[in-house]
């Protein structure tokens, strides 16, 4: 089981090709886009697609989790998205006979999959038909559990081949290739009140990449009801020193009410260029390669459902 976020950021099972409305000639491997170019397979998303990856850093590991639908596969497929290394817990072969991962994810932190769709527990539910735009809801109940764990639900975009396009054959998009934008409509919700000290009900959008053989991890926050901390003068809720070779950031970000829909617009590279200092130094270096784009449910004794739809991961032209 690969982990995302959060905790190891390791590779292995966690994608880039030709981007919709752009030719082969119009994006090339580690050139900057000269025009808006969709990052993802499947923006919105549309199609369903989909696994769940279960991560268990502080809970013995659970069988592998078996909800997945890959009855809209077949809109996505394409040679670049074959890979074998999913086989085994997303059974799906295209029309070509080829092998392939999901186009997205649900991921879960410290919950097993015998806890999906129970109270305390959590759900990923997916309303809508295939081809349509999708509404994905995260359902993420611990206020009950007893414990003051964190646990997360989240929305995943992930891996070159998987979610992620690639430019070429073989390449990454780089963080440099253009500035990274990501929006979305977003819904949160706190139901009850907290069980923990640490009032943590929390809707972040979160952006994964590599600084060469570094991991950065930028979470922004939009919604935050137990104000389960402050934020400094920089607007920074929480760092990591960039231990371990893995620089994290938690900043304020565009805020959201509760129970209402709005539509959340961050700028990944405005954001990598503002907080240089605690990302190793580096706003956007060459060599900066997307690994995952996640809208993410995180509690702490808590129960918080979000709603995730019209997701857009994008390259936009350079300044």
């Amino acid at each position: 089981m690969r982990r995302l976020f959060r905790y190891a950021l390791g590779a292995a099972p966690l994608a880039l090709l030709i981007p919709f409305g752009a030719t082969a000639s119009q994006v090339s491997a580690g050139s900057p886009v000269t025009q808006s170019t969709s990052i993802v397979f499947d923006p919105g998303p549309k199609n369903r697609c989909f696994g769940v990856v279960e991560e268990f850093p502080d809970l013995p590991a659970g069988p592998q989790s078996t909800y997945y639908d890959a009855s809209g596969c077949r809109a996505v497929d394409n040679e670049l998205r074959a890979d074998d290394s999913c086989f085994g817990r997303f059974p799906y072969t295209d029309s070509n006979n080829r092998k392939s991962c999901p186009a997205w994810d649900f991921v879960t932190v410290n919950w097993k999959s015998d806890q999906r769709t129970k109270y305390p527990g959590y759900d990923g539910q997916v309303s809508g038909s295939s081809g349509s735009p999708l509404k994905l809801g995260l359902e993420n109940n611990a206020q009950q559990v007893g414990d003051c764990l964190l646990r997360e639900v989240a929305f995943s975009y992930h891996y070159p081949s998987s979610s992620l396009r690639r430019p070429a054959p073989g390449q990454h998009y780089n963080f440099a290739d253009g500035r990274l934008k990501v929006s979305y409509d977003a819904y949160a919700k706190q139901s009850g009140t907290f069980a923990c000290g640490e009032k943590r009900a929390i809707l972040t959008t979160d952006l994964i990449y590599t600084d060469g053989d570094r991991k950065n991890v930028i979470s922004v926050v939009h919604f935050n009801p137990g104000k389960f901390m402050q934020p400094n003068a920089d607007g920074v809720f929480w760092n990591n020193g960039c231990q371990n070779n893995t620089c994290r950031v938690t900043v304020q970000g565009q805020e959201i009410a509760a129970g209402t829909t709005s539509r959340v617009s961050v700028d990944f590279t405005a954001l990598a260029e503002k907080y240089r200092a605690y990302l190793g130094g580096s706003a956007v270096p060459a060599e900066s390669k997307v690994i995952a784009v996640q809208m993410v449910n995180s509690t702490t004794g808590a129960d918080l459902r979000t709603e995730v739809s019209n997701a857009s991961v994008t390259l936009e032209p350079p300044a």
